[in-house]
């Protein structure tokens, strides 16, 4: 069976969210479910972090690292960056009310623009405003998967083909002889 791309996923979840009684096979309904619930929870909780997000995929539906990277990839994608979005409507929202506190401090109502001086220092420190945007990608906890190469068939299941290199030879010098030939 052929992996999905991120782009098949998103198409699944654009007929998912067009008709949602569409019959979809148990792993693809799973990772709906999760896709769902993953969009649910930042609207919820906009302020958490992707690092957050992670531990609450892999605790909740008990799937790797690497897929909850990708199954929130896939939602910002859908549904747009959910925390980037919250922390942008809290920064405008602190620098209204701050130059509501300076218009205030203009007019000479020190007790006011105390008030909202305040006011905006709580939504900032409370909604993370005064940290940077980027968070650091935890490169160090993946772990990439363990491969061993080999060409002997049977660690797949195939049967070995006796003397198959000079019966790949025969048939190399027998097709090329016909391609001469015509």
């Amino acid at each position: 069976m052929q992996k999905k791309t991120d782009r098949d996923i998103v198409n699944t979840l654009s007929v998912v969210l067009e008709n949602p009684d569409a019959k979809l096979p148990a792993t693809e309904q799973a990772r709906m479910e999760r896709l769902r619930a993953i969009h649910s929870r930042w609207m919820g909780q906009p302020t958490i972090t992707d690092t957050q997000m992670r531990d609450y995929i892999t605790t909740q539906f008990g799937v790797g690292a690497v897929q909850a990277y990708r199954d929130i990839a896939i939602v910002k994608a859908v549904f747009g960056n959910t925390p980037l979005s919250d922390k942008e409507f809290q920064r405008r929202r602190a620098n209204f009310i701050l130059e509501k506190a300076t218009a205030a401090a203009s007019a000479g109502d020190s007790k006011q623009a105390k008030a909202l001086t305040k006011i905006a220092e709580t939504i900032i420190k409370a909604n993370r405003l005064d940290e940077a945007d980027g968070e650091e990608f935890p490169w160090d906890e993946i772990i990439p998967a363990h491969e061993e190469f080999s060409v002997d068939p049977t660690v797949i299941g195939i049967e070995k083909v006796p003397d198959i290199e000079n019966k790949a030879r025969r048939l190399l010098k027998q097709y090329n002889s016909d391609i001469d030939e015509q």
